[in-house]
């Protein structure tokens, strides 16, 4: 979209993820992961969150909220 922020699409980067135990830095450039709004309520994991990398993209995934995904910001 452009600086009139119409449009359907939507940037993600490759920017990996924060591994809980240790903090290192993991998959940068080869995949993306964000928090979602949605929850996840299986088990212990109640942070809902989505990743991509290679062509697949799991929409709906539950994690713990120690790894460092990003968030991304939704307009209302």
């Amino acid at each position: 979209a452009g600086p009139d922020k119409t449009g359907s699409e939507a940037f993600y980067p490759a920017t990996g993820y924060r591994y809980r135990e240790t903090g290192a830095l993991n998959a940068v450039g080869t995949s993306g992961y964000a928090w979602s709004s949605s929850s996840y309520a299986a088990g212990n994991l109640g942070a809902g969150y989505f990743y991509f990398y290679s062509g697949l993209v799991g929409p709906l995934n539950g994690g713990y909220r120690a790894f460092g995904f990003p968030v991304r910001c939704v307009q209302n």
